[in-house]
């Protein structure tokens, strides 16, 4: 994965196990050349098991975990919630697999 961001995937593994991640991608400014270490966050996709029926807390609780192991602001973006097709197939089409159970 080519990113200017080190992620440590075995504690971003463990976090998605424990908040029930089905899948978990990087997209964004992170993956190109437009990231500023400096000020520039880390967009994430989460697809949530299905079972799973805590989501606002799985939610917050894997952004705030995301945000401490990556080291920075975090913008974490639920897969089924982008109604929008330009967003979609821009942030979709770009993204890069980081865990999926």
């Amino acid at each position: 994965m080519d990113t200017v961001v080190l992620l440590d995937i075995d504690a971003i593994r463990r976090a998605c196990e424990r908040y029930g991640v089905e899948r978990l991608r990087i997209f964004g400014s992170v993956l190109t050349d437009r990231f500023a270490p400096d000020t520039s966050d880390v967009d994430f996709l989460v697809v949530f098991l299905p079972e799973r029926e805590n989501l606002f807390h799985d939610y917050f609780d894997l952004k705030f975990e995301l945000e401490r192991i990556v080291g920075r602001d975090v913008d974490l973006v639920v897969e089924r919630s982008v109604k929008n097709p330009f967003f979609k197939a821009s942030a979709f089409g770009g993204a890069q697999d980081v865990y999926a159970s």
